[in-house]
């Protein structure tokens, strides 16, 4: 923070006396990214601050928030005694009764549900709660790309992630009552918003700016967990034979249409990570080809392991954010997954990781450039510009830093995996390989 003199805090962020990091207003430079601000002024301020900064961090809807703490205040001289034991507990988000009764009414009495399950099934842990309430009502279920692993991938009733097909698109469309869990049907979710539900929604989020932002629904403002569980109270089994049935023939309908795309090569590689990865082991995708791939076609197997940074489609996301997991848990192996262009974002972290000896594996995919740049505007205007780069040799790099690298093939990748993450300490993974996007459909 700004260096400040006078009263303590006075002046935070007014620009006029031109101390090292000074912003003109630090707060709403920071607003617009985090969940909330709290600022301190003076060092009895500090332990209420940061219960206050945890209680927002941990409150659903979960989210980052920032503490500015003044220099001249960390320097200051305090009389206060030791801070005791502090609580910053999260205030619970239920749902309002008599929505939860309207909701499982509409759930009890259809002809035809389906059930979208987003990232905040995923957050609240209530994935669980989510497989009762599916098989009490037989009920199918898609899960967004950030709800990943919140159902079982190979479940009867599992439609599985392929959002960016028409197929699933038109079969969540015939839904006559159609729940929507912990997801604000997003660009991606709704398939670039060409989903148009055409039966009641019900939709249950608990950051309530995402409530009926996209489609008018039966809106729940409430903790996924909480809100799965009173449902599943108050619905009235139903069952519907037909129902796995109906799924099955979903997924043969987006098995056929890729296949017939000659993509064999992505498929293989994002196989091999399937293989190499263990169960509990948790993943973190960078934007690249191989990501939007795992997005649709990857098994998560377990909640809350599958993590990527699609709602801000950050490059250089995947490597610090497995740094982060690597460090709150050192006893699982962590992988982070980049392309070359994303990866050279975040070179500077494998000193961390090095320096940390983190558990920590780095897959970086090699195509000499932004590869789905490349695609995007050869499709749209027969030619791609300023998407090839000059880049490291990654091998050479990593192991300038220490961390043991290995450049590998399709076909020897999930042994070369493998070894990688059952190795203690950091390490990287380079696949020279030019992926292709499978196409998606729309229309």
């Amino acid at each position: 923070g700004p260096q400040l003199r006078g009263a303590r805090g006075a002046g935070l962020g007014g620009g006029r006396h031109g101390y090292l990091h000074e912003l003109r207003d630090q707060q709403a430079s920071v607003r617009d990214i985090v969940k909330s601000v709290h600022t301190v002024r003076s060092a009895s301020q500090i332990p209420s601050a940061v219960a206050a900064a945890w209680e927002s961090a941990l409150t659903a809807p979960h989210g980052p928030v920032w503490v500015e703490i003044p220099q001249d205040v960390l320097l200051a001289e305090t009389t206060l005694p030791v801070v005791s034991a502090m609580d910053a507990t999260p205030r619970e988000l239920y749902p309002r009764p008599e929505l939860t009764i309207a909701a499982a009414h509409l759930l009890s009495n259809a002809e035809r549900p389906v059930i979208i399950a987003g990232g905040g099934v995923v957050r609240s842990d209530a994935s669980g709660k989510l497989l009762a309430l599916a098989e009490k009502i037989d009920a199918p279920v898609v899960t967004t790309f950030g709800g990943k692993g919140a159902f079982p991938w190979e479940h009867p009733l599992s439609l599985r992630s392929w959002l960016e097909d028409r197929h699933t698109t038109d079969f969540l469309e015939d839904a006559d009552v159609l729940l929507v869990v912990g997801s604000g049907l997003g660009e991606l979710s709704s398939n670039y918003h060409t989903f148009r539900p055409r039966g009641r929604v019900i939709q249950i989020e608990a950051d309530a700016g995402k409530l009926e932002s996209n489609h008018p629904a039966l809106g729940i403002h409430s903790d996924a967990r909480e809100a799965l569980s009173d449902l599943l109270e108050a619905v009235e089994r139903r069952e519907d034979a037909g129902a796995a049935e109906r799924v099955r023939t979903v997924l043969e309908k987006v098995r056929v249409r890729i296949d017939a795309q000659d993509l064999t090569l992505e498929q293989q590689v994002l196989a091999a990570v399937r293989e190499a990865l263990p169960d509990a082991a948790p993943s973190f995708w960078d934007m690249t080809i191989l990501a939007y791939w795992a997005w649709s076609a990857f098994d998560a197997r377990r909640p809350n392991t599958m993590h990527s940074a699609q709602g801000a489609g950050g490059l250089g996301y995947g490597f610090p954010a497995a740094i982060g997991a690597a460090a709150a848990d050192p006893t699982k192996p962590v992988l982070a997954v980049s392309g070359d262009g994303g990866a050279m974002y975040s070179i500077a972290e494998l000193a961390t990781a090095r320096q940390y000896d983190l558990p920590l594996t780095w897959l970086i995919v090699d195509d000499g450039g932004y590869g789905i740049l490349r695609e995007y505007m050869t499709g749209a205007f027969g030619e791609a510009t300023a998407t090839e780069l000059s880049r490291p040799d990654f091998v050479a790099l990593a192991e300038s830093f220490g961390v043991p690298a290995v450049r590998t093939t399709p076909e020897s990748l999930a042994g070369d995996l493998s070894k990688a993450l059952a190795a203690p300490g950091p390490s990287v993974v380079v696949l020279p390989a030019l992926l292709r996007m499978f196409e998606p459909t729309h229309l």
